[in-house]
């Protein structure tokens, strides 16, 4: 440690207040940034706090003021673009309110959840915003009621009292399987993460229903919604393109978009002159293949401003009413994957 080092660890909060001729409590309201201050006193404050060198203990403010100024996000998959694409929005909110990230992955496991969730308790969390593995089970939802700090859901829906924010993914399913449906495709595939979840449920509400609301039945065998990785979506995809009904159109989330982009290829298939494809969420991947895949563009990075923003406004106003539930609306891309069908596969019957 330098001497430099050593003079500013040695001064307190109570040297500061001495020298800038103010109380204990008006350094303590700079400090954390309290917007009803003089201006005139608050730039005197801060003029001694760099002329002292002054170095807040986050500690002993914690055990003062009672808030770490943390927050925790807790994500399944922080590889995943789409979901990477929600802490690009949420942390820039999250730092002009003063509050650091404390970004846990779970890796879609419960256990791992379960023991995230006890650390935020443990280092007292200001508040969470959480997606959870699974937001039909009553143990998740049970630990996350017994939270005690504000608690913002992104991308799940349960029976808890909280906010939560959602992506339109029942209208945006619905929209690409009533595309392929006009395209004269009957063979549609789905390929979804689990229905465990809000955004697989939606999915495949708007799938089935695309193909009602024409009076048609739906193909049940060729709902694929049991894995969330790309090894899932490539065995997903090749089992139905190897099938004796083999699908004309696949709809695929964007987390398995490679997975059936590399089925396609190990059968030497073309795109979209044998299968049609239609990604529901875009990334970089769907735009950058040749042919551009066409997508349903949910817009990740607002969607994780607004949790963000839902969850600084309960700390800083508590809870006004009903819970909030707010959905997040899309675009539809068309890109060069989809052609009419006959295209070389599958079937209208």
């Amino acid at each position: 440690m330098n001497k430099r080092e050593k003079a500013s660890s040695s001064v307190t909060i109570r040297h500061v207040a001495k020298n800038a001729g103010v109380s204990l409590g008006t350094v303590s309201r700079v400090l954390n940034g309290a917007g009803n201050l003089d201006p005139a006193l608050r730039l005197r404050v801060e003029q001694v706090i760099k002329q002292l060198g002054y170095k807040p203990n986050p500690v002993a403010q914690t055990l003062r003021s009672r808030q770490s100024r943390v927050i925790g996000v807790m994500l399944p998959d922080i590889q995943n673009p789409l979901t990477a694409a929600a802490v690009t929005g949420l942390e820039p909110v999250l730092l002009r309110s003063g509050y650091t990230l404390f970004l846990a992955n779970t890796h879609s496991d419960r256990e791992r959840e379960r023991q995230i969730l006890e650390q935020f308790k443990r280092r007292q969390v200001d508040g969470v915003i959480a997606m959870v593995a699974n937001d039909t089970d009553a143990e998740t939802r049970h630990q996350l009621q017994n939270l005690s700090v504000p608690l913002v859901l992104l991308e799940r829906e349960m029976d808890v009292d909280v906010d939560c924010v959602l992506t339109n993914q029942f209208e945006g399913t619905y929209r690409a399987t009533r595309y392929l449906l006009g395209l004269g495709h009957r063979r549609i595939c789905l390929i979804t993460v689990p229905a465990v979840t809000y955004s697989g449920r939606e999915r495949v509400r708007g799938f089935r229903t695309a193909f009602t609301d024409l009076g048609l039945e739906g193909p049940q065998d060729l709902i694929y919604s049991e894995g969330r990785q790309h090894p899932y979506g490539r065995d997903a995809a090749y089992s139905t393109l190897t099938s004796r009904s083999p699908a004309s159109a696949i709809v695929c989330s964007g987390g398995h978009l490679a997975g059936v982009i590399e089925a396609v290829r190990l059968l030497n298939l073309q795109i979209p002159r044998d299968l049609s494809i239609v990604t529901l969420g875009d990334t970089e991947l769907a735009a950058l293949i040749e042919p551009p895949v066409t997508a349903i563009q949910y817009d990740w990075i607002a969607t994780g401003r607004c949790a963000a923003d839902l969850l600084v406004t309960q700390l800083s106003e508590g809870r006004q009413g009903e819970r909030r539930r707010i959905v997040v609306p899309h675009e539809f891309l068309i890109r060069g994957s989809c052609a009419p069908f006959p295209n070389g596969a599958g079937s209208k019957s």
